[in-house]
């Protein structure tokens, strides 16, 4: 492969993807909870019952998984993404003149299967692609851009939400997905560095047996070890953790004595501190491994949710959001870096396909069971505690992926058998 003089064209895609997350998963996935007040007074139906949209979005988003792991080797990457990133728009300039709930439950479909299609897939094969070397790093500044989209759409959807309301919110927000996020999608993303005559930054990956490059395990050999199917309980779990404390953080806040504003000074500083812990464990991917960086993954959701259930003091408050930036790179960094460093490059979108799968399962669960737990008593004390418990098992299971996964060893063999050594 040619081996070009100038800035790697891997930075762009790296900006690519960091647009994309900022303008198209941060909105549907952070800000959901700006528009749940204004929208169901507007329609005059219950919160839940509007919040229902991001359970059915979720499942949507979980079934679309594998789908796009295999259409990734079908179809040009750039028609696939903008055509994903067309149907958010779309549904959120649906959005912007819905007047029944209904509509909401139908434009959630597009929604699901857009952000599962323009995100949540394609971002973690492209990264993977185009980056042996600093791959983790790239990881975390990509991924980082939800945090950063976050704070920066926060104050302006609050803003426009209330002097203009929440249909010219949706409507503002569609048009800047478009005018931001498409020209990169059509012009400048590409699947492999081989596309534009390059070679991934580092080179080709090697293996210390006669030097022969490898990719891993295929994607059917990789759904028959058990490791694969654990870590996928695992990062379920974490999915639940993370996004039961996104659905209940405010509320929770509130009921425990916080005003609106230090409710609200909370979100922002998780927001924030979530674009330094993504960078930080992508980081540490690079430089320590997979063990002892879920290792800090884990300890810091357990510290979370310690400090959530001591979060009466402010300063405690502030505490658990430095945890949680590091804590929920267990449903972002992690689970894309580990199936690639467990499993391999081979066929990776497929694999990831699989294991987004769990992600999306683990937010649709997390209302639904943050929901049940709190009706036991009206309180959130049960469910932290439950969550906590849920924290402890998580790290027990990434563990045990991770020591029973398959060896570099057995994975040369095998190339070597497909290769008739």
């Amino acid at each position: 492969m040619e081996k070009r003089k100038g800035i790697f064209y891997g930075w762009w895609i790296v900006i690519s993807c960091f647009l994309i997350m900022s303008l198209i998963y941060s909105p549907v996935i952070n800000l959901v909870s700006l528009y749940t007040k204004p929208v169901s007074e507007s329609l005059g139906i219950g919160r839940s019952e509007f919040n229902m949209y991001y359970t059915i979005m979720a499942a949507v988003s979980m079934v679309s998984c594998p789908l796009f792991g295999k259409l990734m080797k079908k179809f040009d990457i750039r028609a696939l993404v903008s055509v994903c990133i067309l149907l958010v728009i779309g549904a959120y300039i649906g959005f912007s003149f819905s007047n029944k709930l209904i509509y909401f439950y139908i434009l959630s479909v597009p929604i699901g299967v857009g952000v599962t299609g323009a995100a949540i897939i394609p971002i973690s094969a492209l990264i993977t692609n185009w980056f042996n070397e600093k791959r983790g790093l790239c990881l975390g500044l990509v991924l980082s851009g939800s945090g950063f989209g976050g704070i920066i759409l926060s104050p302006v959807t609050n803003w426009i939400i209330t002097n203009y309301g929440w249909r010219s919110s949706y409507f503002v927000t569609a048009i800047l997905m478009l005018i931001v996020t498409i020209p990169f999608s059509v012009f400048v993303i590409r699947l492999n560095p081989s596309d534009k005559g390059l070679e991934p930054l580092g080179g080709e990956l090697k293996v210390s047996l006669n030097q022969k490059e490898t990719r891993g395990l295929s994607y059917s050999e990789t759904l028959k070890t058990a490791s694969f199917w654990i870590l996928c309980l695992a990062i379920t779990i974490s999915g639940v953790i993370i996004n039961s404390t996104g659905v209940i953080l405010s509320t929770y806040l509130t009921d425990i004595g916080y005003t609106s504003q230090n409710a609200s000074l909370i979100l922002s500083l998780s927001l924030g501190t979530v674009i330094f812990g993504k960078i930080l464990v992508g980081k540490l991917c690079d430089a320590k491994g997979i063990k002892l960086s879920l290792t800090v993954i884990c300890v810091s959701i357990l510290g979370a949710m310690l400090a959530l259930k001591g979060a009466s003091v402010l300063m405690v408050g502030i505490i658990y959001t430095i945890f949680t930036g590091v804590g929920s790179t267990s449903v972002t960094v992690a689970p894309s870096y580990i199936t690639a460093g467990l499993f391999g490059d081979k066929e990776y979108s497929s694999k990831f396909g699989v294991v987004a799968i769990f992600g999306s399962l683990g937010a649709a669960l997390s209302p639904i069971i943050s929901g049940t737990i709190y009706n036991i008593n009206h309180s959130y004390s049960l469910l932290l505690n439950v969550l906590v418990v849920l924290s402890v098992a998580c790290f027990v299971l990434f563990m045990i992926a991770i020591k029973i996964k398959p060896q570099e060893k057995e994975i040369v063999m095998k190339i070597c058998e497909e290769k008739g050594m």
